[in-house]
């Protein structure tokens, strides 16, 4: 339970983090058109966080992030390495976006190889998704 308590709180103090970055950078909505409109929209957004917050988290964090680490035996490497990585996985968005999520992925990578887990990123990464299209909304 205390380790639990821990990762909330690291995961609300890393997304207040990140909102205090994300409102320093102008121009940044770029995925309003992806966000949903309608109550049915809204539930499958859900699930769609909690997947996002839960894989991408276990992908760029858990594991490029390790191999990066393997290979060039540099964390900050491995930890720059898996943010460009994550940000370009999301051109879909546009140019600027993958800058801010660049950001994104160094915080949550910086988070990762400090506490040695993926738990306070995964939940941060899920309710931000969810703040951000279905609760802010």
């Amino acid at each position: 339970p205390r380790d639990i308590a821990l990762d909330l709180l690291l995961a609300g103090t890393l997304w207040i983090v990140w909102l205090g970055v994300e409102s320093g950078l102008s121009g940044t909505d770029t995925v309003s058109t992806l966000l949903p409109q309608r109550a049915l929209e809204a539930a499958v957004w859900i699930l769609v966080a909690l997947s996002a917050g839960f894989c991408e988290e276990l992908v760029f964090r858990g594991y490029f992030q390790r191999q990066f680490h393997a290979f060039t035996g540099s964390l900050p490497a491995a930890i720059a390495l898996q943010a460009a990585v994550f940000g370009f996985a999301h051109f879909y968005e546009g140019t600027w976006a993958v800058t801010k999520i660049l950001l994104y992925g160094v915080l949550f990578g910086a988070l990762a190889a400090w506490r040695r887990s993926l738990r306070p990123g995964m939940i941060a990464h899920a309710w931000s998704d969810l703040y951000g299209a279905v609760i802010f909304r």
